[in-house]
This record gives structure tokens, C-alpha cells and sequence, in this order.
């Protein structure tokens, strides 16, 4: 049986050091076969290391926007260049074990051509991190997390990292965008991700779309996070605004449009709120 071929696809905007760890390690996994990288006008000295290692690796292809499209429609980018028959996406501050790919896509289900996996994400620090598994996404369940009531115990949160691990692949509400795999027919039928998002949400979008999705605890992706060179309240404003968006466009009719409007503002503060003190956490320990 001939083994499937996997493109993984990167997006990449002023990413730092941990950009150069991921490409090796995509490149140093032997299941896939090449490594489609979405350069949104990284600095001119990043660019140039880049263009050394395209010219030693065939595997690897860099594709140039010259600017900061947003991380969805940068995906789709990198999706329509892909030769594979499944689409890897992996964040450019993550890094996957070798397997890791192969074993997402031995989770799918057969004859489910819309099904997506996602992998265990794990830290710094080897804890998972919020995201690699959710629930569904609901107006209760984000005011609950952003709120901190979920801590209370009385509304079950979005995040279901403080879950106990299950052993087998498990079929969830949402996964990451940091590291998942689909087919690339299911991806084109779905119409990739929705491009209206510019960061954060538009993996929980996708997976709405989906027919199943899939958390799969033993392929291990180690993720930096927070590389970045932008600032954390212009992270967390996109976040809010993506959120928002969300919500608009899948409850829809009166009761769900209204019900956003009175929600929107809870959401967004608390989002907002969480940044400053993050910011202000970070300036303390400096």
C-alpha cells in the first residue's frame, strides 16, 4: 500500500528564533514530504536565512506575501501550493515529534472525507496547553473561561486540558490550529479557513465545519508559543474580535443575535482585561 504523502504548511510573521527549530523539525520527519512555508514579511535577515536553506532542501518551498495577511488566509495560501494528500498545519513556534503527522492520520475515521486531528500540544514547561482539546463553542462557555467561573467548578469550561488523558485517539469540539491534520480534499470542500478571521478562532471555525474532529494524545507537538514579535494587547485585541465574529455568524436569528450583542461587551473586556494583567505579571518579573 502506497504511503500517504503529507504537505505541511507553515505561516510565518516575525516568529522569531523558534521558526528556525520548527523547520528542522518538520523537515527531520521522513513522513512528510514538504514543508510549504507562508512568509508574511519576516525581517530581511530571516528572509535570507531562509533562502539558504530553500536552496540546499527541495522539501522545502517559501512562498511570499509581502505582508501580514492574517493566519487563515495565509493557511489557504500554503494549502492551494501543497502536492500531498493531507495538509499538516503546524505553527511556526511548534515543534512535532517524528510521527507525529502519521499518527493524525491514522486517527481519521474511513469515509470521512471533512474529518480533522488534532495533536497534543504540549508546553515549555511538557504540560498540555489550553487548546489542544475543547468542547463546543458557546456564549456560556466563553464568558465562563474568560471570566475565570469555569474555575469554580459549576460551568464546565471550554478548554478540556484539565481533563484526564485519554489513550486513545477521542473525538472532541474543537482542536488547535497549532498542529492538526485533514485531508486536502476535505479542506477544499470545507473551503479552507474562513479568511474573515485575521488571528485566533478560525481553527474552532474550521472544526465547527467539519464532520468529526479528533484529539490524538500520542502525537506530541512542543509548542514555544507567545514568539511573536508583536504586542500582547494587539494579540488579544484580534482574539476579542474574532471571538465576536464567531458568535455573529453562527447564532444567527433574533434570540442569537441578540444574545451576542449583550454578550459582546462581557467578552471583550474580560479578554482585554486578562492581556493587561499578563502584561503587567510580565513587567513584574522582568
Amino acid at each position: 500500500m502506497t504511503a500517504p504523502v503529507i504537505s505541511a504548511v507553515m505561516v510565518s510573521w516575525q516568529t522569531g528564533p523558534a521558526l528556525f527549530d520548527s523547520i528542522h523539525a518538520v523537515r527531520a520527519d521522513p513522513d512528510i514530504s514538504e514543508l510549504i512555508l507562508v512568509d508574511h514579511q519576516n525581517p530581511d535577515d530571516v528572509r535570507q536565512r531562509l533562502d539558504a536553506l530553500t536552496a540546499d532542501h527541495a522539501r522545502l518551498r517559501v512562498i511570499r506575501t509581502d505582508q501580514n495577511l492574517g493566519f487563515g488566509k495565509g493557511c489557504n495560501i500554503g494549502a492551494k501550493e501543497a502536492s500531498g494528500d493531507y495538509l499538516f498545519f503546524i505553527n511556526p513556534d511548534a515543534r512535532p515529534e517524528a510521527g507525529a503527522a502519521r499518527q493524525l492520520i491514522e486517527a481519521l475515521p474511513e469515509g470521512e472525507t471533512t474529518a480533522l486531528a488534532g495533536a497534543r500540544i504540549l508546553g515549555l514547561d511538557g504540560k498540555e496547553q489550553s487548546g489542544s482539546r475543547r468542547r463546543g463553542l458557546t456564549l456560556g462557555r466563553a464568558l465562563a473561561t474568560f471570566s475565570g467561573i469555569s474555575k469554580t467548578g459549576w460551568v464546565r469550561p471550554f478548554g478540556m486540558e484539565g481533563e484526564p488523558l485519554p489513550e486513545a485517539p477521542v473525538n472532541v469540539g474543537a482542536i488547535s490550529g497549532a498542529a492538526f491534520l485533514m485531508s486536502k480534499s476535505g479542506f477544499d470542500a470545507l473551503g479552507g479557513f474562513d479568511e474573515g478571521y485575521f488571528l485566533h478562532v478560525e481553527d474552532v471555525d474550521l472544526c465547527r465545519r467539519a464532520s468529526s474532529v479528533w484529539f490524538v494524545p500520542d502525537a506530541i507537538v512542543h509548542h514555544v508559543g507567545g514568539s511573536s514579535r508583536t504586542s500582547r494587547f494587539a494579540v488579544e485585541l484580534e482574539k476579542a474580535k474574532s471571538f465576536l465574529r464567531y458568535f455573529w455568524k453562527f447564532n444567527t436569528g433574533t434570540a442569537g443575535r441578540l444574545a451576542t450583542l449583550i454578550a459582546a461587551p462581557f467578552i471583550f473586556t474580560a479578554i482585554m482585561l486578562r492581556a493587561l494583567i499578563m502584561e503587567v505579571i510580565g513587567l513584574i518579573r522582568r
